[in-house]
């Protein structure tokens, strides 16, 4: 997720070095001219920027979309340099199998790009999958490590298969290897006629 950030060549983080110390300087400029009040609300944790129908996409190396992040408005705080979103959407991209979504009411994500904390309701599925490989994982409040494509929560959770659903307390995402980790209070509960037995975690889920 939002790998783009990294993945550009040396010359263009060279014209955006040279805009963002320009920036830098305007912004330093208009504060030190600004009067005292004004200073002060610069200091609040109020949005310089704000976009709405945002939407961005991380392409691979071989030039394919890896992920798209949208949402219904962008709002980037100063004080702070994070970034807040409202009703994110995440598509996670896979070359063989249907992609993954990733859904929440809130999203925030820090100023290293890394950390990204989805508040509120969550729900993380794959609806363009055949029915067997269908999963949809509705929780709240999941903490995304971006790089890693790991994520987790303490909040319950549950996860609804073709012909499961699994309730559990804390939840571990390892979205490289399509795995789950339940963390407690696991219960399941499966239609008699197919013969399967409960499990903790989702081994054959597609790989993102």
């Amino acid at each position: 997720m939002l790998g783009w950030f990294k993945r550009q060549g040396w010359g263009v983080l060279g014209w955006l070095a040279a805009l963002g110390l320009l920036a830098l300087l305007t912004q330093w400029l208009l504060y030190i001219s600004a009067p005292p009040d004004d200073r002060r609300a610069a200091r609040r944790h109020v949005p310089d920027t704000t976009m709405d129908d945002f939407v961005a996409t991380g392409m691979g190396v071989d030039g394919r979309p890896e992920h798209r992040l949208r949402a219904q408005r962008m709002l980037h705080y100063p004080d702070d340099g994070s970034t807040e979103f409202i009703q994110p959407l995440l598509t996670v991209f896979q070359e063989n199998a249907p992609p993954w979504q990733v859904r929440a009411e809130r999203g925030l994500l820090a100023k290293d790009r890394d950390s990204v904390w989805l508040q509120d309701a969550v729900r993380i599925e794959n609806p363009e999958a055949e029915p067997r490989l269908r999963w949809r994982l509705d929780t709240r409040d999941l903490h995304v490590k971006v790089d890693e494509e790991y994520a987790e929560t303490a909040r319950p959770v549950t996860i609804v298969g073709e012909t499961s659903v699994t309730h559990a307390v804390g939840m571990k995402v390892f979205l490289k290897e399509g795995r789950v980790q339940l963390l407690a209070k696991v219960k399941g509960t499966y239609e008699v006629n197919t013969g399967q037995k409960p499990k903790n975690s989702l081994p054959n889920a597609p790989q993102p």
